[in-house]
């Protein structure tokens, strides 16, 4: 799918922008020399490995949660994403992120099984990737500049955030089903994907390595839904793609 394709392509982009910060010609002009940089870094380049907890509160999933054995905590996934933020002063960061979270779980009816007494199963995939600018306020100053030629990190900063974009989704259940008119039970795919504007929150703490290495603990809180593809899901809300996440980040200044 066109969508997919759009995705796993703006990873790859994430990805190769880490490898060409690797090499030695990224830092060129922003050497250091013990604690401090010869100048205020402009940007910071972020990869982060986390946890998502979708909330998951809308009637597609009341179904799968009544209906079938499926439980939330099937639909928690591993998160990975990266960012790019621009310093606006030491105190606020604005910047450009992306994340991949997916979960998939069996899943079988709860009161039936089939003619041999063996469960009726399906797997239950859920996907959000969202795309988002973000601003992020730090409560204290991230360094302090000393002359004209010289930048000193301070050795932690907590700090908060707001911001939104856009959301892709995911939702697909493969496997096998019952007919209620006749009780068979026959094997298919259901999927509903699509876009949604979403938005978030965020806290956390980011401590400097060095003055161009930091790593950060952040927690995320992101609302929004969708509207569920026709005729597949016709009968349903749209599908909540709120849900908190964790991450710890790992960044390069420059």
């Amino acid at each position: 799918m066109t969508s997919r394709k759009n995705i796993f392509f703006l990873g790859a982009l994430v990805a190769l922008g880490f490898g060409m910060l690797g090499t030695p010609k990224a830092v060129e002009g922003q050497e250091y020399l013990g604690d401090f940089l010869f100048h205020q870094p402009k940007a910071t380049l972020s990869f982060n490995l986390g946890f998502g907890l979708p909330t998951a509160g809308s009637t597609v999933f009341d179904e799968a949660f009544t209906e079938f054995t499926l439980d939330k905590s099937d639909l928690y996934g591993f998160l990975i994403g990266g960012g790019l933020s621009f310093f606006v002063n030491d105190r606020l960061d604005l910047g450009i992120e992306f994340s991949y979270t997916s979960s998939s779980s069996w899943a079988e009816y709860v009161d039936y099984v089939d003619n041999d007494d063996l469960p009726i199963e399906h797997e239950t995939r859920f996907t959000r990737v969202p795309l988002t600018l973000t601003a992020k306020y730090f409560l204290k100053d991230r360094g302090r500049t000393i002359g004209s030629l010289s930048w000193i990190p301070t050795n932690w900063a907590p700090y908060i955030g707001v911001g939104g974009g856009r959301t892709y989704y995911e939702y697909e259940e493969v496997g096998d089903w019952i007919d209620f008119v006749d009780f068979s039970v026959y094997s298919s795919s259901y999927i509903s994907e699509g876009w949604a504007w979403t938005g978030h929150v965020l806290g956390g703490v980011q401590w400097s390595l060095s003055p161009q290495w930091v790593i950060s603990a952040e927690g995320r809180y992101s609302i929004g839904n969708a509207e569920m593809d026709r005729p597949a899901y016709k009968d349903y809300d749209p599908i909540d793609l709120s849900g908190f996440n964790g991450s710890i980040g790992f960044g390069i200044r420059f």
